[in-house]
């Protein structure tokens, strides 16, 4: 039996549209869901971005020492170059200039 009453029709109406809304809505819902939840897409790619960026900052760490050790190295390396350039320059300077042979007396 059908009712010919146009408010219940135009309820019913009403009624139709917002479920075939929900119909339609339920699956972005889902979708949104899945995307968002602890291990949906989201989440997942975020944990790959930490990942990369923690093994980001162990190159850089890494390439931080090597970077210091060879400084280290070329620092203690001049330091003893001077000092030989140094011993050598007074050695030159004494023999050239005979200071080493001055009287004492």
């Amino acid at each position: 039996m059908t009712d010919k009453n146009p408010e219940i029709l135009e309820q019913n109406k009403r009624i139709n549209e917002l479920t075939r809304k929900v119909g339609r809505l339920e699956p972005k819902v889902n979708s949104l869901e899945h995307a968002i939840e602890p291990k949906g897409y989201i989440s997942q790619a975020f944990e790959k971005i930490e990942e990369h960026l923690d093994e980001q900052d162990q190159k850089i760490m890494r390439l931080e020492q090597q970077m210091n050790q060879r400084m280290n190295s070329l620092e203690q390396t001049m330091n003893h170059n001077f000092t030989e350039l140094r011993s050598s320059l007074s050695h030159i300077i004494d023999h050239l200039t005979k200071l080493s042979d001055l009287p004492e007396e």
